[in-house]
């Protein structure tokens, strides 16, 4: 059974990792896994899907994956009308299990989470240009606040610091691009297996820009078998950098849950996001955004037509145990 797709006779437990199982991760690693105890979900990090040699060395990308992956657990739980307990990092013993949901009593179905879950399926990363339609600021002043509520903030770059920000992202692109363990970083998960249920297909290598502004991930950089179409980039609408006040797993897991909500709510409001985390994979760049915080994620976000999806593995091979399947 195709994550994507949830019967209609499921446990309340199963209906919430089904939606865990569409959420943004690094390179579309999906490193996740779920435990399934009578009414509680236990999600633990998949070490297996790390990307260690270079982009993601101690697991910051994975564990805001998992974050990502919680909170449409959240949403889907307001939307079933569920009342859940989430405890982060729950047993000191179990460093991988990085949260327990336990789904609780029916309550009326209300309030901004439940009406996210239908972006949860609509919300894809759109890896090419946007319009030159600007971001109204009453939408941008929605997503910042969306980040706060799950103790982050949302800094969108002015123009100056968008240019200083740009420059940044080029740099890292040249100083990845030389080092051996991101051409294996990126190999192993954009090989072009189209028989793949997870990685970045050709497909979904989105384009990069003829003037090499945004400078957009080049996915094809360790295949020189695929060819990633340019084109024409107008000015992105909005650039932001999402951040948190402290860098620890705890942080990371509060990223994750940002982001995705950040990412809903704009898919609600008719917007698209990609990314642009190469300062991120570099350490003494990284540090040059601190005067935003702790930055975890940089992101473009505009308005643009459908893109493609990227595969989501089956639930059969995500979950790691079931127990009781009644709701």
């Amino acid at each position: 059974m195709s994550s994507s797709v949830v019967p209609t006779r499921v446990s309340a437990a199963h209906a919430l990792v089904a939606a865990a199982a569409t959420a943004p991760s690094i390179l579309n690693t999906q490193p996740w896994s779920f435990e399934i105890r009578d009414h509680t979900v236990e999600l633990y990090e998949d070490p297996d899907r790390a990307v260690l040699r270079r982009i993601d060395p101690m697991g910051r990308q994975l564990t805001i994956s998992c974050g990502a992956a919680l909170f449409n657990m959240r949403v889907t739980a307001a939307h079933l009308g569920r009342a859940i307990d989430v405890a982060l990092l729950p047993d000191p013993t179990k460093p991988r299990l990085l949260a327990t949901v336990s789904v609780g009593a029916r309550i009326p179905v209300r309030g901004a989470d439940a009406i996210l879950q239908p972006a949860i399926r609509r919300r894809h990363t759109h890896r090419r240009a946007f319009s030159r339609r600007g971001v109204p600021g009453a939408i941008v002043r929605e997503l910042a606040e969306a980040a706060r509520l799950e103790q982050a903030a949302l800094f969108v770059m002015s123009r100056r610091e968008r240019a200083w920000l740009l420059d940044l992202i080029a740099l890292s692109d040249a100083v990845l691009a030389d080092d051996p363990g991101y051409d294996r970083d990126l190999a192993k998960w954009t090989d072009g297996n189209p028989r793949r249920h997870d990685g970045i297909p050709p497909s979904s290598f989105g384009t990069t820009s003829v003037s090499g502004s945004p400078p957009m991930r080049d996915f094809a950089h360790a295949n020189s078998r695929i060819f990633v179409p340019r084109q024409n980039y107008p000015t992105d609408p909005c650039v932001a950098i999402l951040s948190t006040p402290h860098d620890t797993p705890m942080a990371w897991l509060s990223a994750g849950q940002a982001l995705q909500r950040v990412l809903l709510l704009a898919t609600v409001r008719g917007l698209a996001a990609s990314f642009l985390n190469q300062p991120l994979e570099t350490a003494e760049i990284r540090g040059e955004l601190f005067p935003y915080g702790h930055p975890q994620m940089i992101m473009r976000l505009g308005y643009a037509q459908p893109d493609v999806a990227t595969p989501r593995r089956p639930l059969t091979d995500i979950i790691r145990h079931e127990s009781d399947p009644g709701s």
